[in-house]
């Protein structure tokens, strides 16, 4: 178990004026000391993949955890997954790979050091966490404030955006979602996947060569220190984001009420409202992580009033048929709306668009030349 050892720069700066103290319900202040909930010494043991990402991720989490509750000791829990061995010994070039592995593999260790006892409390990218189906024995006591959920393109050569690449350009992406919208945008371009953490993908568009680019997500190289690389920010309107990126789920064990209460003042309603709604996006459509489908529900003010814009893309693999929704939903109506927009969705065909995956070979990547 590794001690508390804050990262450099500001992690906290996630939660900065979001941090609230509700009072969880079921407890109560009590008239006598006998009914009050005493602050526990117990240390918080924080569980995380062993990836660069993810333990980047559990010391924000806990750097502002350690602020909150200055009396106890936070210690990490890093963890080797099953599914990170299989996808790399796969080699990750199938488009079903990550697929055939199941994407939530990847938290399953995770959940399991929790459900054990092992850690207290475990941090994951909300969208690795399957939307339709919940960890038995597990809640997700927070959802902090979201970081930017828009996508980034990292190039070769100097384009700074999808219209500058070249004709038959090699985009680098596993996310049927981020191929979908690329094909759609440009159909001349060769849509290939590709493996590996951050790190290792810009390193194979930046300096191999294997790619002329890819798309990763901004939250994702700015949490991990590589904000060089995510100047060429793509705008929704053309590259929609996945459901719930760029937030973190704090999960822990549906009876350990210290870890809920200890997890509670970090949460952020406005970001909880808005991931919860994109997962049931993802789940009223049967979709999951591998299914083109990309949803947004951003908080905005109109008239004076707090609502939301609620943007979903349903599409075929190919990204040559697209459902498309993109509306103003006033906050009161967010849950009733979102029921009403699946409703419509698989009123129009979005089950036949999510089942017409092409059968198509997919080139190996070439490796080219490092510039000079």
């Amino acid at each position: 178990m590794a001690s508390m050892g804050l990262p450099c720069g500001r992690p906290e700066s996630e939660f900065r004026g979001r941090i609230t103290h509700a009072r969880p319900s079921g407890y109560s202040k009590g008239r006598t000391r006998s009914h009050q909930l005493r602050k526990s010494r117990r240390p918080i043991r924080i569980a995380a993949r062993r990836s660069v990402l993810a333990q980047r991720q559990a010391q924000i989490v806990g750097s502002v955890l350690q602020q909150l509750n200055k009396h106890v000791a936070v210690e990490f829990n890093w963890l080797a997954c099953e599914a990170d061995d299989d996808y790399v010994s796969s080699g990750g070039t199938a488009p079903d790979t990550i697929a055939s592995i199941g994407k939530g593999r990847f938290v399953r260790e995770v959940e399991r050091s929790v459900l054990t006892g092992e850690s207290d409390i475990a941090v994951h990218s909300i969208k690795d966490l399957p939307a339709a189906e919940a960890s038995d024995g597990l809640t997700i006591a927070a959802i902090p404030r979201r970081a930017d959920a828009r996508d980034c393109l990292i190039a070769r050569g100097g384009p700074t955006s999808i219209a500058d690449l070249d004709p038959r350009a090699r985009v680098g992406t596993s996310s049927p979602r981020r191929g979908a919208q690329i094909l759609r945008l440009r159909d001349d371009l060769v849509v290939i996947p590709i493996r590996g953490n951050i790190d290792t993908r810009v390193d194979k568009v930046v300096n191999r060569g294997d790619y002329d680019a890819t798309l990763l997500a901004v939250a994702g190289l700015e949490r991990a220190g590589m904000s060089e690389h995510a100047q060429n920010v793509i705008e929704p309107a053309q590259m929609l984001p996945a459901p719930g990126q760029g937030a973190l789920a704090v999960q822990c064990r549906v009876d350990d009420h210290v870890s809920i209460r200890r997890c509670l003042p970090i949460n952020d309603p406005t970001t909880a409202t808005a991931v919860h709604a994109e997962r049931c996006v993802v789940a009223g459509l049967d979709g999951d992580c591998n299914a083109p489908i990309a949803a947004f529900v951003m908080p905005v003010e109109q008239d004076g009033l707090m609502g939301y814009r609620f943007s979903v893309r349903v599409m075929s693999f190919d990204g040559r048929r697209c459902l498309e929704i993109d509306e103003h939903v006033d906050a009161s109506d967010l849950g009733k709306r979102t029921k009403q927009i699946i409703e419509r969705l698989l009123d129009d065909g979005a089950a036949a668009i999510l089942s017409d995956q092409p059968d198509r070979e997919v080139p190996p990547p070439e490796r080219r030349a490092s510039p000079d």
